[in-house]
């Protein structure tokens, strides 16, 4: 299902809250189109998508990774600045969350946070190039995989910023919103997990936690 068309912003960040990102996504009439789209397959940006990369797959640890695949241009981002934190990395010792007290910077264009240079350099941003000009982001606090940049995209595109979907903020992730639109690199699929995506996973059983003694009713 493709993004609602309203105006509408995504927030998100890392487990620890070093890294906090923005995604303001306009008015449908205002977002680009993929450069892939036709006159029988309009595609607007942001979209998001289902992976089935290999390489994605390893960078994440998800067996099955999800992406809002962004224009650059439409998220910001502010960090906590290693110089200045005192966070101690047990939790038994937090006493308060990590943005309650830790300095961070204001909210800036990505592009300045989400690259190598002043900003990241003072915090907790780390980056891996993947591959040949496939750079991926994330925390080097707390280990989250934040998001993927092609460098440079190929002609016609946008840069583009690639969000890793489970670091969204629950409360913009429940809901009908986010739902996924597409699957990509389908050719590169694993088959038991191709096979999960298009029959679900109804014969599971299903429980309320860590426990295997009780069972979520069926269609609860």
């Amino acid at each position: 299902m493709p993004l609602p068309p309203h105006k509408f912003v995504v927030k998100g960040g890392c487990n620890c809250g070093a890294i906090r990102y923005k995604i303001s996504i306009p008015e449908i009439e205002h977002r680009p189109l993929h450069p892939s789209s036709t006159s029988s397959s309009t595609v607007h940006l942001p979209f998001i998508a289902i992976d089935h990369c290999n390489d994605c797959r390893r960078a994440t640890g998800a067996i099955l990774p999800l992406w809002i695949c962004s224009p650059i241009s439409m998220i910001t981002s502010s960090v906590i600045l290693r110089s200045t934190t005192s966070l101690p990395t047990e939790a038994s010792q937090r006493k308060a969350g990590p943005d309650d007290h830790e300095p961070r910077t204001a909210w800036l264009p990505a592009e300045e946070v989400f690259t190598p240079g002043p900003v990241s350099s003072n915090s907790f941003l780390t980056f891996f190039e993947s591959s040949e000009n496939r750079r991926r982001s994330f925390c080097g606090r707390c280990g989250t995989h934040l998001a993927y940049a092609a460098l440079p995209m190929p002609e016609g595109w946008p840069d583009m910023l690639d969000i890793v979907l489970g670091s969204v903020d629950r409360e913009d992730l429940d809901g009908e919103a986010l739902r996924p639109d597409r699957q990509l690199w389908w050719e590169c699929g694993i088959g038991w997990v191709k096979d999960l995506t298009l029959r679900g996973m109804e014969e599971l059983p299903r429980h309320p936690d860590y426990r295997i003694d009780e069972l979520v009713e069926t269609g609860a």
